[in-house]
């Protein structure tokens, strides 16, 4: 968990304001909220007191619940009305708080501030412990041509996108092959394998990132994207998700543009979302 104080008009984080701390997605409920408003208040009062809110579903955005349920995280909150919590825990307003998909965040942080400004219409993909979407147009979130703007719902050739393409599809197929005595490597030590020339990590990396090609091809002719943008920790392994991904694409002329953003994504991009949320309520 991180939170930082974001300068909306720069669309930047206040240097010397981020901050992050680990937070136990088993824990009870009273221990989530309580370190989630333990981190804010470390902020300080050197701001306006408007919360967003960047997390992961299944959530009630609008209202503020958790929607949790058998997820392996946060089941804890299942019904819980994190809005009104939170208001309390940290003396504010209801409406002082907006709630943001982490993916959309993400999206809408490259848009404001990273590799998609100037892109009215475009799918930004986060790579990591699963597959994250977000679909933008002229600045605002989408469902996109996704089951509920959710890639991770998309079924292909027989399977959820997430059994072939994910940190645990990727390891588990290495582990398959290798059969290692040890502990199974991760992701990054499975590219750095393929890097100093091992057949198996290289197939397998090039058979994960090739059908995540081949699974997008639709959506995104649908959703008639201007560019695909990727983030995530597995880009990190540009110089081998790239080339298998745009192959597996098919379309020479879409951009695929790896984000120039990180932590700072999703922070920025749920300021953003919050930021045209109150814009839009004052012109009601």
């Amino acid at each position: 968990m991180a939170v930082a104080v974001v300068d909306t008009s720069a669309r930047a984080i206040i240097d010397g304001t981020y901050r992050s701390r680990p937070l136990n997605s088993g824990s009870d409920v009273h221990e989530i909220l309580e370190n989630i408003a333990a981190a804010a208040r470390g902020l300080g009062s050197d701001h306006a007191g408007r919360w967003a809110v960047a997390v992961p579903g299944p959530f009630d955005f609008a209202a503020g619940i958790a929607r949790y349920s058998d997820v392996g995280k946060f089941d804890s909150l299942y019904g819980v009305d994190v809005r009104a919590r939170l208001t309390d825990a940290l003396d504010g307003e209801a409406i002082s708080f907006t709630f943001v998909n982490d993916a959309d965040a993400f999206a809408l942080g490259e848009y404001a501030a990273g590799a998609a400004r100037g892109l009215s219409r475009f799918c930004c993909v986060t790579l990591g412990t699963g597959v994250g979407s977000g679909w933008v147009v002229a600045g605002e979130r989408t469902d996109g041509a996704a089951p509920g703007g959710e890639l991770h719902l998309l079924e292909f050739e027989g399977q959820r996108i997430e059994a072939r393409m994910s940190r645990r599809a990727i390891r588990a197929a290495f582990a398959r092959r290798t059969r290692p005595t040890a502990a199974v490597p991760d992701v990054k030590e499975i590219a750095d394998l393929a890097r100093s020339g091992d057949p198996i990590a290289r197939e397998v990396l090039e058979d994960a990132f090739a059908y995540l090609g081949r699974a997008l091809a639709g959506p995104l002719a649908r959703f008639e994207a201007e560019a695909l943008i990727i983030g995530g920790t597995i880009a990190r392994s540009w110089d081998l998700l790239e080339p298998q991904l745009s192959d597996g694409l098919g379309r020479p002329g879409l951009p695929v543009i790896r984000a120039e953003l990180s932590h700072e994504a999703p922070m920025i991009g749920a300021a953003y979302a919050a930021d045209a949320a109150l814009l839009g309520a004052q012109a009601l």
